[in-house]
């Protein structure tokens, strides 16, 4: 490959990149979309991959977004079909309000979506799912809710995401 053309690609890539970061902004829900319909949010966001029902007969869509499931959008239906409201799930203020002894796996499912992974603790009993989020925006940081046997939550915790740690903070995967 001659040097004329390397130097175009190594131009090409970065403004690919910053167009798909771009793209990816004007996908994500947001209050615009409060008073729409479920047809207008799928014609827009596609069909979510996560649908719950919430009280009062209202429904919740969840969409995950970023590669890193950091970031997962909830668009809330009342009754009627309309929006609203639209928010950003995964948050340390949104962690805080899980009930331990009270709230079950159906709640969590329903207010942060699937988790990354669950992992067992046999010398507990309890199975922790981990769910990855930005915490206060900028720490890759990672919260685990912890189930015992019948489903119930008997504890949270957060820290670093591990996806992040290791060679001095640099991703080499």
């Amino acid at each position: 490959m001659n040097a004329n053309r390397k130097l175009g690609l190594r131009r090409l890539v970065p403004a690919l990149l910053l167009a798909a970061v771009f793209l990816a902004g004007c996908a994500t829900p947001d209050a615009s979309l409060v008073g729409a319909d479920r047809a207008a949010v799928q014609a827009k966001h596609g069909a979510a991959p996560d649908r719950f029902p919430l009280p009062g007969g209202g429904e919740r869509w969840l969409y995950p977004l970023g590669g890193f499931e950091q970031y997962v959008w909830a668009v809330d239906f009342d009754a009627a079909g309309r929006v609203q409201a639209v928010t950003q799930v995964r948050t340390a203020e949104n962690f805080a309000r899980v009930r331990v002894g009270v709230d079950t796996q159906a709640d969590i499912l329903r207010e942060f979506g699937r988790p990354r992974i669950t992992v067992p603790f046999r010398l507990t009993g309890l199975v922790g799912w981990m769910y990855p989020y930005k915490e206060n925006g900028v720490w890759n940081s990672e919260m685990v809710i912890y189930f015992d046997g019948r489903g119930i939550v008997q504890r949270i915790e957060n820290g670093p995401d591990p996806r992040f740690l290791g060679s001095n903070g640099r991703r080499d995967d």
